[in-house]
């Protein structure tokens, strides 16, 4: 049950971002809108799909490169400290250079480490985004109904969720793997709510009130007389 409630969850942050910020012109929106599509498609096809299943270690290997990839191209264009995007890009380097490398010979098993990895620069790059926003004028800083802001309490609370279960999941047997998942699910519903409610934020901030035309007479004008 709980599966099938965290897949339809999913949908949420996709058709809120329909329905509200499609028209957006922020790139960390957009960056949200396609991890929300990526994973839909990744927990729709474990679902629904016999080879996935008995492939899932590997599919999982695949959603940690994702997921990584746009994540950390999330917290690049979100946070502008010229450091922590050059940061960002030569972490980035090493992790694929290692995800490659461990994933070159075994794709059937879970590689818990490369997931580790993924969320611990992803909670440091949460702390960076709160401690940037600490030192920036009061007007500026952290805002607790700027959409954005929900959106990093979004991650980080699902990092905090899940990363012990990834430091331990290569210790795991498959049937206990299944029982400890329930988190992930759980997270996940709790993340994709707080995606939609960011997304809903945005739209109600910045809903377009119509706006009177004014018309001024001039009675030099003959439309006017």
């Amino acid at each position: 049950m709980v599966p099938k409630i965290s897949l339809l969850s999913s949908l949420l942050p996709i058709i809120f971002f329909i329905l509200c910020c499609s028209k957006t012109h922020i790139k960390g929106f957009w960056v949200i809108f396609f991890y929300s599509i990526a994973s839909l498609l990744s927990d729709g096809f474990l679902a629904a799909s016999e080879w996935a299943n008995e492939h899932k270690f590997f599919l999982w290997n695949i959603f940690t490169f994702v997921e990584y990839s746009l994540l950390s191209y999330f917290f690049y264009l979100t946070i502008k400290l010229r450091i922590v995007r050059l940061t960002i890009i030569v972490i980035s380097i090493i992790f694929y250079i290692v995800f490659f490398s461990l994933n070159r010979t075994n794709h059937n098993q879970y590689n818990s480490l490369l997931s580790f990895i993924s969320e611990v620069v992803i909670l440091a790059l949460c702390l960076i985004y709160f401690i940037s926003k600490m030192k920036q004028p009061v007007e500026d800083s952290i805002n607790i109904f700027n959409p954005e802001f929900l959106i990093v309490i979004a991650l980080l609370l699902y990092v905090a969720c899940t990363l012990f279960l990834f430091i331990i999941a290569n210790h795991l047997s498959v049937k206990e793997m299944d029982e400890y998942w329930i988190i992930t699910n759980y997270s996940n519903i709790l993340t994709n709510i707080l995606f939609s409610t960011a997304f809903l934020l945005y739209r109600y901030q910045n809903k377009k009130s119509p706006t009177r035309e004014s018309h001024s007479v001039d009675y030099t004008s003959p439309n006017d007389r």
